[in-house]
């Protein structure tokens, strides 16, 4: 499958290629450059050497100074050795056999010059002819290389200027080429998929299609699917909690009209135990057994009480900080609620102090209880045992852990094991347990949201939870809590 990552690859080491290309081209051209300036120098060279030299001669021969002979003398020697050093330079503008003829020329001047020189009765050296022949000859030569020289170094710079411009037109062009097919494999499948964005805007949840072959984009459109079916799934869970809150609400109110009619049947039935105290008219057992009547009549009307104080304070909005609250009371309330769906009477084991209190929410902490209580014999447990103790600095985290989430707290703590005897969790599902919408169960048995709503009150009220799990052993969550005072 291909990839944008390699179709970008492919597209900077073409690019790479390209100015390295551009670069060798540049260079070479300037190393050509730098050959021909410096023949052109030599040329240059032996050019002014030669007007040295006739200018010497001249001087020479109209004022008759030995220094001026010297110096020609000593100008016509080098001039023959540069033409040998330098004959590759002069090679390269040189015509046909304009070199050699002109090697000769010279050698012959040195030698008419190096010879001792006679003047005339006229005042003129018998010699002048001849050195002023051959002088003018290498002036004549010299003057027409170094012409030529110029003007091929001209057409070479040319050439040059016209080969670079051309060059960056070609690292210009292949850059653009390389932009233009990066966004053909990513704009445009980008662009298409930012077109079929637009209905999730709208709240329409469809799903999007493959716009792209490439590995990326395949990869972020199953993603950007996967996130749908998230978000479908998120939106029925809203929609069921607000109507599971509505019923709350319901609930909640029905249960504040609950408490008149029930305190009123206690209060009547108070009265007529008392009236019942004082009528000795009836028979002792039909006494008996009004008394036991009506003293299971009061029992049962507390007991609704207490179910009705307890839905109301489960169902009240949760405090958003924690508080002191006795432990042993809370986990009461908590299984009072769940009674109706525990499978026995003493299936729950409490070994809680009663005098050991946390500070949490209560209704929070009812609701992690509930959750932990719950899933345990969902899962196939047959007894839950919830023991609490203070914490000690050791406790924390427990070493045979499997999951630890939260960092707990510094301050004193109360530990709390839920422990059960179910199947246990498999190691591979263990990690995953609190995450959000993961679940084990089969389709419409579960939402997956009790364990992660569990960590999330732990951690909120500043506490920490672990698990242990071995298959066919049993589950124990163990829970760090901050230590509340008795108020």
């Amino acid at each position: 499958m291909s990839s944008i990552r390699g179709k970008v690859t492919l597209g900077y080491l073409a690019l790479a290629t390209g100015v390295g290309g551009f670069v060798l081209f540049a260079s070479a051209d300037l190393r050509y450059l730098e050959n021909r300036v410096r023949e052109g120098v030599a040329i240059s060279a032996f050019r002014d050497g030669v007007q040295e030299l006739r200018r010497h001669e001249k001087n020479y021969f109209l004022h008759h100074g030995a220094a001026e002979l010297d110096a020609a003398r000593a100008l016509a020697s080098q001039l023959v050795r540069t033409l040998n050093d330098e004959a590759g330079a002069l090679a390269g503008v040189a015509r046909g056999d304009e070199l050699p003829v002109l090697r000769r020329t010279m050698r012959r001047y040195l030698d008419l010059i190096e010879q001792p020189i006679e003047f005339g009765q006229q005042g003129g050296p018998s010699a002048e002819p001849g050195i002023r022949a051959a002088g003018h000859a290498v002036s004549v030569a010299s003057d027409r290389l170094a012409g030529r020289e110029r003007a091929f170094l001209a057409s070479v710079l040319r050439q040059s200027r016209l080969a670079l411009v051309g060059g960056v037109g070609m690292v210009v062009l292949l850059a653009l080429a390389g932009g233009h097919l990066l966004y053909r494999a990513v704009g445009r499948p980008l662009k298409r998929l930012e077109d079929q964005l637009q209905p999730l805007a709208e709240g329409r949840f469809q799903a999007f299609t493959q716009v792209s072959g490439d590995r990326e984009i395949v990869s972020f459109t199953a993603a950007l699917n996967r996130m749908l079916t998230e978000l479908d799934l998120r939106r029925r869970q809203v929609l069921q909690a607000e109507r599971l809150a509505a019923l709350g609400t319901l609930a909640s109110g029905v249960a504040h009209e609950l408490n008149n009619p029930l305190g009123n049947i206690s209060g009547a039935c108070q009265i007529l135990l008392e009236e019942l105290g004082g009528l000795d008219a009836l028979p002792a057992g039909t006494r008996v057994t009004l008394l036991t009547w009506l003293t299971q009549i009061d029992d049962e009307t507390e007991r609704a009480r207490r179910i009705v104080r307890t839905l109301l304070d489960y169902s009240r909005k949760p405090g958003l900080k924690g508080m002191p609250c006795p432990l042993h009371e809370v986990l009461e309330k908590s299984l009072l609620l769940l009674r109706r769906r525990l499978p026995g009477e003493d299936c729950v084991r409490l070994d809680v102090p009663a005098d050991l209190w946390v500070r949490a929410d209560p209704q929070r902490l009812q609701q992690v209880c509930i959750n932990l209580v719950q899933n345990a014999f969902d899962a196939g447990a047959r007894e839950v045992r919830i023991q609490a103790r203070p914490g000690l600095p050791g406790d924390w985290p427990p070493a045979d852990a499997g999951l630890v989430v939260g960092a707990g707290t510094g301050r004193q703590a109360v530990l709390i094991r839920v422990e059960d005897d179910g199947p246990g969790i498999l190691p591979r599902e263990l990690d995953h347990i609190f995450d959000p919408f993961y679940t084990t169960r089969e389709p419409g048995e579960g939402t997956g949201l009790g364990l992660y709503i569990v960590s999330e009150i732990v951690q909120e009220q500043e506490g920490a939870i672990a698990v242990r799990s071995v298959p066919g052993a049993g589950t124990r969550f163990e829970l760090w809590l901050p230590r509340g005072e008795e108020v």
